[in-house]
């Protein structure tokens, strides 16, 4: 399995707070099944990081998890709150994208105000060759309330990120609906951990996607923690099917519980 969003960079932003943290975050990566984590640490108001410290933290990870013999695969990138100077930054190339490809960027947008710009913002991306990854939807206010507006982002160009502790309700019980929702509508292409520390918000995978295979089949899961990872990673295009319009008749939330037994 790829993740493609978390935070195990250390003494960057909230994730992290020492190498030794970072160290323990990969392992537990490692054990869970994960071959590759994109290192994503937060660009935002509070933390200003730019390429030089975030490649500063990437490599001395690199060479700690190298030197411990941890079989997991650093990847560079970042969680990138919206902002007006997104595009100049991209230009400059302050910005780091999934692998420094220039072609994926990991686009994080305010969790409780109402939005706006967000399709001028996409659109604007994707003018410049760039495909927004749109960071766990699922516990954005904006589109919880109605994910239509994930959809018109969507058939716009952009991919959607669910974070796998909201498949499994580790958020409470309305952003897992909303993760549910957007997975059966095809608004969301990746799963990722968004991992923070090594109790509360870890960096594995399996559960999330043993569930979306349950649920959804097991191709579902596999584009979800691999195939769609991979090609973000990769620079690749990205064949992903197009958005639903209204869920189907009985694949609703509860049905998720009476498939596992009320569990």
């Amino acid at each position: 399995m790829i993740d493609t969003h978390s935070h195990v960079l250390p003494g960057i932003d909230d994730g992290s707070k020492s190498i030794e943290e970072s160290i323990e975050l990969c392992r537990i990566a490692a054990s869970d099944g994960i071959s590759t984590t994109v290192c994503t640490p937060h660009i935002n108001f509070r933390y200003e990081n730019g390429r030089g410290s975030i490649e500063q933290a990437f490599d001395a990870l690199r060479e700690a998890v190298e030197r411990e013999g941890i079989p997991l695969e650093l990847v560079k990138g970042a969680e990138v709150h919206m902002s007006p100077d997104i595009l100049a930054r991209v230009r400059e190339r302050d910005l780091v994208t999934y692998n420094d490809n220039g072609r994926y960027l990991l686009l994080e947008f305010p969790f409780q105000r109402i939005l706006t710009g967000e399709e001028e913002m996409v659109y604007r991306l994707r003018l410049a060759s760039v495909v927004p990854v749109i960071a766990h939807p699922e516990r954005i206010e904006y589109f919880m309330d109605n994910p239509d507006r994930l959809l018109q982002l969507v058939r716009q160009g952009a991919l959607g990120q669910v974070t796998g502790g909201s498949i499994l309700g580790l958020f409470g019980e309305r952003p897992q609906r909303a993760a549910m929702t957007m997975i059966e509508r095809d608004l969301v292409h990746v799963i990722a951990s968004d991992a923070h520390d090594t109790k509360y918000r870890k960096p594995v995978l399996a559960d999330a996607a043993r569930a979306v295979e349950e649920r959804f089949g097991a191709a579902k899961a596999k584009a979800m923690v691999l195939d769609t990872p991979r090609a973000l990673v990769r620079g690749d295009d990205v064949d992903v099917p197009e958005p639903v319009e209204r869920p189907q008749r009985g694949l609703g939330f509860f049905s998720l519980f009476s498939r596992r037994g009320g569990s």
